[in-house]
C-alpha cells in the first residue's frame, strides 16, 4: 500500500507518473501480496486467469525485441499506428525437438486486411522462421507432420488452408494453398484463438 502513495500524490497533484514507473510499482505490489501480475490491463481478464502458453512475461520480451528490429525504420518515422503496436503469441514444439516456437499474431490496419493479418512463426531465440500474410485466426495445428514439422490450417479467404513445411519454412501465402475443405476436429490444439481464449495483447 505505502508504494501506492507516490503515485496517489502525483495524480492529486496533476501530474501522471511516467506508464514504466505504473507498471512497474503494480509488478512490486503484486508480488508482495502473492497476486499475479496481469499482462494486459486494457482487458476485464485478471492476472493468473490467461493461457500459460500465451502470457510468458519473458517471450512477450523476446517477441516484442524482435517486432522492433523488423519494423525500426517504419516505427520511426511513425506509420504504424498504435492499434497496430499490439500483438498475441502462442508457444507450441511444432516440430518435436523439446523447444517451443513461437507463433506471433497481429492486428490494427497496419497489418491487417479484408483477407487477414500478418502472422509470424519465431524460434525460442526470437529469430523469424516463417512469416504469413493474409492470415486469420486461429492458426490449428494439425495432427500430421511433412519434413518433421506440423503441418498447420491457417483461415485465409475465409478458408481453412493446409500449411505444410517444405524443409527450411511454411509458405507465406496461404490463401494459393489447397483448402482443407472441412472444419478443423475440436480436440486440435488452436493457436492465436483471442476470440475463445484468454490471451493478453501485449505492445511493441
Amino acid at each position: 500500500m505505502f508504494l501506492l502513495l507516490p503515485i496517489l500524490f502525483a495524480w492529486s497533484c496533476g501530474k501522471e507518473p511516467e506508464t514504466a514507473q505504473v507498471d512497474e510499482t503494480i509488478a512490486e505490489v503484486a508480488s508482495t501480496m502473492d497476486v499475479p501480475v496481469d499482462p494486459d490491463t486494457t482487458d476485464q481478464i485478471p492476472g493468473g486467469q490467461y493461457l500459460i502458453d500465451a502470457s510468458s512475461e519473458k517471450t512477450a520480451s523476446l517477441v516484442r525485441e524482435r517486432l522492433n528490429q523488423l519494423f525500426t525504420e517504419d516505427l520511426k518515422i511513425g506509420i504504424i499506428d498504435s492499434l497496430s503496436r499490439k500483438f498475441i503469441f502462442f508457444e507450441f514444439d511444432l516440430n518435436g525437438d523439446q523447444s517451443k516456437e513461437i507463433l506471433v499474431g497481429l492486428t490494427g490496419p497496419y497489418f491487417c486486411g479484408s483477407g487477414g493479418c500478418t502472422q509470424f512463426i519465431l524460434n525460442d531465440k526470437g529469430e523469424v522462421l516463417s512469416k504469413f500474410t493474409v492470415s486469420d485466426y486461429p492458426v490449428v495445428i494439425a495432427p500430421d507432420k511433412t519434413n518433421g514439422w506440423s503441418d498447420l490450417y491457417i483461415l485465409s479467404g475465409g478458408d481453412y488452408r493446409v500449411v505444410k513445411f517444405n524443409g527450411k519454412t511454411y509458405p507465406s501465402n496461404p490463401s494459393v494453398l489447397p483448402k482443407l475443405g472441412m472444419l478443423p476436429g475440436d480436440g486440435l490444439p488452436r493457436a492465436l484463438d483471442f476470440m475463445n481464449d484468454n490471451y493478453p495483447w501485449f505492445s511493441f
